[in-house]
């Protein structure tokens, strides 16, 4: 039955072809090639997510201090200024978000207080320092790698409102 098995198999390959199989230098460059691709994409896979996370979390700032921002133009200027219960008393507030986002948010931090962002509400220059004010909001959070990101509104509040040079004449 051997011999019937050889003749067969003679009988597949091509007249005048031998069987020949891959040499080992062949194997390790192909290995060698594959181990460089895998390491590659992983590390690419690796930035990519990074990037996910950046961008994730600049969104989601931006939505928290826009979030604030406007809580801040619908008060009176005597509701902003109040030094004793108005925002100015406060240099931090915590971002209006349900209670399943509490991961996301605690990754936003402020002098080591977790789910908080930062708030400054200042005086602007002379002469304009008993009309206006400047605001600052600040989101603070680390990356996936451990790196710090930082987005900052700034705004001026009028006295009179924002855009008090259309409706009174000077």
């Amino acid at each position: 039955m051997t011999a019937e098995i050889q003749s067969k198999r003679k009988r597949r390959s091509l007249p005048g072809t031998a069987v020949r199989a891959f040499t080992l230098v062949e194997v390790m460059l192909a290995a060698t090639v594959m181990v460089l691709t895998l390491t590659s994409s992983l590390i690419v896979v690796q930035h990519g997510m990074r990037a996910l996370d950046t961008a994730r979390y600049t969104t989601l700032a931006g939505q928290i201090l826009q979030s604030q921002m406007e809580k801040l133009r619908l008060l009176t200027w005597t509701q902003l200024t109040n030094a004793t219960s108005g925002p100015v008393a406060y240099t931090t507030f915590t971002p209006d978000l349900t209670a399943t986002a509490t991961a996301q948010i605690n990754r936003f931090v402020v002098g080591g207080t977790p789910g908080r962002c930062a708030q400054s509400i200042v005086s602007a220059p002379s002469p304009f320092d008993a009309t206006m004010k400047i605001i600052t909001l600040t989101a603070t959070w680390n990356g996936i790698d451990g790196r710090p990101h930082s987005l900052s509104y700034i705004t001026h509040y009028g006295k009179t409102g924002i855009s008090d040079f259309f409706y009174t004449s000077h």
